[in-house]
């Protein structure tokens, strides 16, 4: 009968220290959650920093490669106008050669 006695209470020491086991352990992953939980957030707003960065960078990009495009437009504009203007002086130079080559003959 002791035997029973003595299985009994090591049952229950058994039993005992699972429950102090898990409440420890119960009280460790309080801590641990409420920091993954701290941390989550900390990357949640970080990560929305992220995205306002992103669009801001984005539509910056955006007017930059517009400005570009516009001023691009601007100096093809400028180079076509100077060939103009080169070809009119050496046309009006050459019809004046010509003229003053008339006027001495």
């Amino acid at each position: 009968m002791i035997i029973v006695y003595l299985s009994l209470i090591l049952v229950v020491a058994a039993v005992i220290g699972f429950f102090v086991s898990a409440s420890r352990t119960a009280r460790q992953m309080k801590g641990s959650l409420a920091k993954i939980s701290r941390t989550s957030e900390r990357l949640r707003r970080q990560a929305e920093k992220i995205v306002i960065e992103k669009n801001e960078l984005t539509e910056k990009i955006s007017n930059m490669q517009l400005d570009f495009f516009k001023k691009k437009e601007k100096v093809r504009k400028l180079s076509r106008q100077i060939q103009q203007t080169n070809y009119l002086v050496r046309d009006n130079l050459y019809k004046f050669m010509m003229f003053i080559k008339k006027e001495k003959a």
